[in-house]
């Protein structure tokens, strides 16, 4: 990954993150879910990425599972009634249990492959990615410096909770009401420091000649294309597609529960 071209890393994660979209059945999904994890777990990562999105991950999963449950009215059902006040009809079903599932693991796969990618690839690599997929100098640029501001504002958001911190405040102390009031004291000033920050980089950026419209900008040394890397996601490509062409003609083959669905 550290020497391949970037666009070909973000072409194959793009590749890699529409499969679970080709699947609604979870055994699927979960044969692509460790496929992921051994892939990135060859590629490398480190315990606070781990940590991160077993917390990200792993409770939005269970909260798009919980979610989605209710929410089908096909298959055997197990249990039904309806909202209050409202009457709308809620039941989970064989077939709901399996969709509801689906959709965990498929925000499974989709969060811990755009968690590895940004956490692994740097700025500037993302910005080479999308400047070799087309997109214009600028605006990758602009992209990029999104994830420049990351870092920044987690070490500000530390600085001013120590600040406060030394001026009394306890953030983890009284109730949910008084923990969220006290919060305010270190959002408000966070706010105010990455305006500041965004107006000087906006004022580099002038002083450095950059508009959104000139051609003259590039990359320096920006790496070429390997043939071994083209075909790769000639390969890639056709498989994706050949899934997605069975997936739309024979959809009961390929772990799709209700036709038609996303």
């Amino acid at each position: 990954m550290k020497h391949a071209h970037p666009s070909f890393v973000l072409l194959s994660f793009i590749l890699l993150g529409t499969l679970p979209f080709l699947f609604q059945d979870p055994r699927f999904l979960a044969a692509a879910l460790l496929i992921n994890v051994l892939l990135i777990a060859k590629l490398g990562w480190n315990r606070s990425m781990v940590k991160g999105y077993l917390l990200i991950g792993g409770v939005g999963a269970v909260f798009a599972a919980i979610t989605w449950l209710p929410f089908t009215n096909l298959g055997k059902p197990y249990w039904s009634s309806t909202i209050p006040w409202i009457g709308y009809p809620v039941q989970i079903t064989d077939t709901g249990v399996l969709w509801a599932l689906g959709m965990g693991l498929r925000l499974a796969n989709v969060a811990l492959l755009s968690m590895y990618y940004l956490f692994q690839s740097s700025p500037r690599e993302i910005a080479m990615g999308l400047r070799g997929l087309g997109l214009p100098f600028s605006i990758s640029y602009m992209l990029s410096l999104i994830f420049r501001f990351i870092p920044l504002v987690k070490r500000d958001l530390a600085t001013i909770r120590e600040a406060q911190m030394v001026r009394g405040l306890e953030l983890g102390e009284g109730s949910l009401s008084e923990r969220l009031r006290k919060y305010g004291f270190v959002l408000v000033p966070l706010i105010f420091s990455s305006l500041k920050r965004v107006q000087l980089i906006a004022n580099a950026l002038d002083a450095k000649g950059f508009q959104m419209r000139n051609s003259r900008h590039r990359f320096y040394r920006m790496p070429k294309w390997k043939t071994g890397e083209r075909v790769i996601l000639l390969l890639g490509l056709a498989v994706v597609m050949t899934l997605f062409y069975f997936a739309r003609i024979h959809p009961e083959h390929v772990g799709v529960l209700i036709p038609g669905r996303i």
